[in-house]
């Protein structure tokens, strides 16, 4: 366990006062006064323009916000930072505290177990912790002008503000993304008052066998997408947080390890090459959106998917596909041969591919989009939360659309839940249902893929995979 970092350890002051009281992230002290503020307004500037990502990692990362409070030290000695009648080691906790510590969740958001921290109200936070959803009543804060502060403070590393005029906030940072709401009470669109949702990134990377460890896929499933998935445009769809991200995040270890890959997200959730699993991988480069107000410097899914098609991609990853123009850029890349692998927002595996023609498509030329997407999009791969697992429920090929709203798919492969086990994980089958369309085969051909394999996967399947357990990662 890391230590706490002490302050008086590096102070030299005859006035050091009670840390145990003033100390950093104990009690909640809304009264700031002018000076106190201007100072930590200072400390936060220099922050920012010195440390601004490391700032941002530092508010779920106990390690780096030490480092983060040994730079607050060193500036504020630097300065000379004085307040009369404030000891010099209570003028830092208070300042560390304002700046890095978030009250009552600062626990969870410590946990490397906890992956999401639902704010319902200032007095009811919900936390997902190994799959499962727990209520932790301890974590209230002291009122919503309590839970304000402490989310304009996550806010601050991104330049952004809960506000009557801004009552809706989303950031995105290396390590979280926190979405907030404000309450009605205070001039926002939240009826039961301020509410926030942080989502924490998983900082590693399951590979295909973890993912078949637990339960997310079978041994048959890992064995096709090894043989198949390369050569194949592929839809991952879910809902939130049914691990959509995550198996994206495994699918390019089926790759060669000198293949070039391209990942394309809005924040740095991906980041293959600093994933240990990847260490042979050479060849990745990464692009993350840019906002601005200005549409000309704006940077996003769709103008970065555009972007690297002009990089020479052999593979193109985007994090999510969600609106109309990032929709529309992505099935250009497929269109011009590029491998391209997404996640999209559906409830099955039918509804991604009707997802997709309502987002790329003009209601005019819809069915000419279905056309071209039949002709791309090989697999779409279905993904939900079950219980405490998530698991891939389905595997389909996309064969054709019947107009524009009525796809055609061929299941191949399918989970059958039978219950769960004793804690609480799925429990069921995966079986492969069918094997793979003569077009698909043929295209498997072209890329030179062996021909005993691709006998083997579009015949008739022939056995079932045996029992397994689901327990999936988040995405």
């Amino acid at each position: 366990m890391n230590q706490r970092f002490d302050p008086l350890e590096y102070i030299d002051s005859t006035d050091h006062g009670n840390l145990a009281e003033a100390g950093p992230g104990h009690g909640f002290q809304p009264v700031i006064s002018r000076p106190l503020q201007e100072i930590i307004s200072q400390v936060r500037a220099f922050l920012k323009r010195e440390h601004g990502r490391t700032m941002a990692a530092a508010v779920i990362d106990p390690t780096v916000r030490q480092g983060m409070e040994k730079e607050i030290l060193h500036y504020i000695m630097e300065q000379g930072f004085r307040i009369p009648g404030i000891p010099q080691n209570q003028l830092l906790a208070r300042i560390q505290q304002e700046i890095l510590y978030f009250g009552p969740i600062q626990s969870a958001l410590d946990d490397a177990d906890v992956t999401n921290i639902d704010i319902n109200h200032y007095s009811e936070v919900n936390i997902e912790r190994l799959g499962e959803e727990e209520f932790h009543p301890e974590m209230r804060f002291q009122d919503e002008a309590h839970l304000e502060v402490v989310i304009n403070k996550m806010l601050m590393a991104d330049g952004k503000a809960l506000t009557a005029n801004e009552p809706h906030v989303d950031s995105l940072f290396e390590k979280f993304r926190i979405c907030a709401v404000l309450g009605t009470a205070r001039g926002g669109i939240a009826t039961e008052g301020t509410c926030a949702s942080i989502r924490k990134f998983s900082e590693e990377t399951l590979t295909p066998e973890d993912l078949v460890q637990s339960g997310t896929m079978s041994k048959e499933m890992d064995e096709f997408f090894r043989q198949i998935l390369p050569w194949c445009n592929c839809i991952i769809a879910g809902a939130t947080n049914s691990g959509k991200t995550t198996t994206l995040m495994a699918l390019p270890l089926y790759f060669d390890t000198d293949t070039r890959i391209i990942t394309i997200e809005d924040s740095p959730e991906m980041m293959l090459r600093r994933r240990s699993c990847y260490r042979d991988y050479h060849n990745i480069v990464a692009l993350q959106t840019k906002d601005h107000e200005n549409k000309e410097k704006r940077f996003d899914i769709a103008r970065l998917t555009k972007v690297s098609l002009r990089m020479r991609p052999v593979k193109i990853l985007i994090g999510e596909v969600r609106d109309a123009q990032a929709c529309r850029q992505a099935h250009e890349s497929m269109n011009t041969g590029h491998s391209t692998y997404f996640t999209i927002h559906a409830s099955s595996a039918r509804n991604a591919a009707v997802r997709v023609i309502q987002l790329a498509g003009d209601g005019y030329n819809d069915e000419v989009i279905a056309s071209q997407l039949a002709d791309t999009v090989d697999l779409i791969i279905f993904q939900q939360k079950l219980c405490k697992s998530r698991v891939i429920t389905e595997v389909a090929e996309l064969i054709g659309f019947e107009g524009a709203r009525r796809p055609l798919c061929r299941t191949l492969f399918q989970f059958e839940q039978r219950g769960t086990d004793s804690e609480g994980f799925v429990a069921g089958i995966h079986r492969r249902t069918a094997g793979i369309s003569g077009s698909l085969a043929e295209k498997l051909a072209q890329a030179m893929v062996p021909c005993q394999q691709i006998l083997h996967w579009a015949s008739p399947p022939e056995r079932t995979e045996p029992y397994v357990t689901g327990l999936g990662g988040s995405g």
